[in-house]
C-alpha cells in the first residue's frame, strides 16, 4: 500500500525539519521520498507499508519526534483503477 503523509510545524522548527532530512525507514516500511512544500503543508513523506496498521504506527511515530501535525492519505497509481 502506497501512502502519502502531508506535515504541518506546531513547534521545533529546525529541530523537526534534520529529523525528516535524517528519516529512516523502521522495518516493513519503504520510504520513496520526503519533500519539504511551500504552502498548506511545509512537508511531505511518500511512502509504502504492508498494511494500514503499520503505516499508522509509522505516522505517530514521526508525528510525535517532530511536533508536527499530521495528514496520512492512501495513495491509488491512476493505473490501477
Amino acid at each position: 500500500m502506497l501512502f502519502v503523509t502531508l506535515l504541518s510545524p506546531k513547534g521545533k522548527g529546525s529541530e523537526a525539519v534534520n529529523y525528516l532530512k535524517r528519516l529512516k525507514a523502521p522495518q516493513g516500511i519503504t520510504l520513496r521520498a520526503v519533500y519539504f512544500t511551500f504552502g498548506r503543508y511545509d512537508g511531505m513523506i511518500l511512502f509504502e507499508a504492508p498494511d494500514a496498521k503499520t503505516a499508522m504506527s509509522f505516522v505517530m511515530e514521526t508525528g510525535f519526534a517532530t511536533d508536527y501535525s499530521v495528514e496520512t492519505l492512501t495513495a491509488v497509481p491512476a493505473e490501477e483503477l
